[in-house]
């Protein structure tokens, strides 16, 4: 029997996230970094710095530019201990067919690919998945590597007095990592063909920005809503997923279904829209936007990887706040290998 690309994806034995404390490179592999401003951007390549052994990294610079960005502490670290450094650049406000760009770039590579998201855009992340999957032999020596932080800004206490200032005021907008939407960003690369006078499942992934929801709701104007509320994986962080519910009021929404999976457990997710697409696929347009964890916008790359007629949509952000709004410190660091996703 031909099984459908959904089915082969379900079907697949998913590889599991497993935590480590080093990357063990080879002189031919290459580290895909980017320069983000969080400290875990440099995580990753600290670590595999540390045993001393060459190897090849792809920066990934933002534009336009933030002069927190780690882009060049990466650059003096390579330089430093003479590692060979290629750099790319990728527009924020321009982003198309960066997907392309990457491959092209890394193409006649044959060793490994260790590609870390710790300080990637969403966005990017399903871009570079999605670009890569489309030549086989790149995902079979492919791993994506992400480094949690040690702490997640806002505090709880924070968090409380900013709900505390919606529910006085309504109109008042919480943003506590960016500063509101720039457009709602639709990549060729990323579109879908399914018919556009379907109608349309808006999947997204509630956040603290409510900002994010609101947009993608006004500009895409879905007809139902499939909602996948992130749970930490550390209980001093669980208070989040209540909180994100509330400043963005979910009970009020209707025709809305709600999912709660791990912000680590990338198989999770990828299981959850199976079945949205599985439950809803025929009948309507699957729209979804990666707003929500990094590990879970692994799970959307993948699954758009395989499902074409899925349209990836983005909040691109306005403004981003201060970097100490963001993540603080490195932590624990994963490494997942996507050779089981190597189509055949």
């Amino acid at each position: 029997m031909i099984r459908t690309p959904a089915e082969v994806l379900r079907d697949l034995e998913k590889p599991v996230i497993d935590p480590c404390n080093e990357i063990v490179v080879s002189p031919d592999d290459w580290l895909v970094v980017c320069g983000g401003f969080e400290e875990r951007s440099v995580g990753a390549l600290e670590r595999a710095l540390t045993r001393g052994v060459p190897f090849n990294v792809l920066l990934i610079r933002y534009e336009p530019a933030v002069a927190a960005n780690k882009s060049e502490s990466i650059h003096s670290l390579c330089e430093a201990k003479g590692i060979n450094i290629v750099e790319l650049k990728y527009n924020r406000q321009d982003p198309a067919g960066f997907g392309t760009v990457i491959t092209k770039k890394l193409r006649t590579s044959c060793a490994r690919l260790f590609i870390d998201i710790s300080g990637m855009s969403r966005l990017l992340i399903v871009q570079i998945l999605v670009g890569l999957a489309k030549h086989p032999e790149h995902f079979k020596r492919c791993y994506v590597v992400y480094s949690e932080a040690l702490t997640y800004p806002p505090t709880q206490e924070e968090a409380a007095v900013k709900l505390s200032m919606v529910e006085s005021d309504p109109s008042f907008s919480v943003f506590f990592l960016s500063s509101g939407v720039y457009e709602v960003t639709l990549l060729p690369e990323l579109s879908s063909g399914a018919p556009a006078g379907a109608q349309t499942r808006l999947v997204a992934f509630p956040s603290l920005d409510a900002h994010q929801l609101t947009a993608l709701r006004a500009e895409l104007q879905p007809s139902r809503l499939s909602l996948i509320e992130g749970i930490p994986p550390r209980k001093d962080y669980q208070w989040r997923k209540n909180m994100i519910a509330d400043v963005n009021r979910l009970s009020d929404l209707s025709n809305t279904e709600r999912y709660s999976v791990s912000t680590l457990y990338y198989e999770e997710t990828l299981s959850n829209l199976l079945k949205i697409y599985e439950d809803h696929g025929l009948y309507e347009r699957i729209l979804i936007s990666p707003t929500g964890s990094k590990m879970q916008t692994v799970a959307v790359g993948l699954l758009r990887a395989f499902l074409e007629d899925i349209q990836i949509v983005y909040p691109t952000p306005t403004d981003f706040l201060k970097p100490e709004k963001y993540t603080h410190g490195i932590g624990q660091m994963h490494l997942l290998s996507l050779e089981p996703f190597a189509k055949h």
